[in-house]
């Protein structure tokens, strides 16, 4: 569990990096990038939501 966990954290960090670049460069280059970031946004809510859960249960035990 603490291995999901952990990758979990990595993970959140890469895809709000990404989503930040996307963000950035999407008007530089004249891209319409709205559903990209709204998915990445999802996903990282996602994870967060799982990894504050964890903490929510462990706090309670």
């Amino acid at each position: 569990m603490e291995k999901v966990k952990k990758i979990s954290k990595y993970v959140l960090n890469v895809l709000t990096i990404i989503n930040a670049l996307v963000i950035g460069i999407a008007p530089i280059w004249s891209i319409n990038a709205d559903k990209v970031t709204n998915t990445i946004s999802v996903v990282i809510a996602v994870i967060s939501t799982y990894l504050l859960g964890n903490k929510v249960v462990k706090g309670s035990k």
